[in-house]
């Protein structure tokens, strides 16, 4: 993964954008639950090898 997309630099010039932004981070991520029982075993042994194989590259 690049780091460059890490070191950027951004201004909040305005009263506005600094509440916007204090809102932005003050609010927990809403949880997505994961219904399992929609993949087989079978597919998600075919899709953890593939990940393998993808980030072994």
């Amino acid at each position: 993964m690049a780091t460059s997309s890490f070191d950027k630099k951004f201004v909040l010039d305005t009263k506005k954008a600094v509440d916007s932004f204090l809102k932005i981070a003050n609010t927990p991520p809403k949880s997505v639950k994961i219904e399992r029982g929609l993949v087989s075993r079978e597919q998600e042994s075919r899709g953890e090898k593939k990940l393998k194989r993808i980030l072994s590259r």
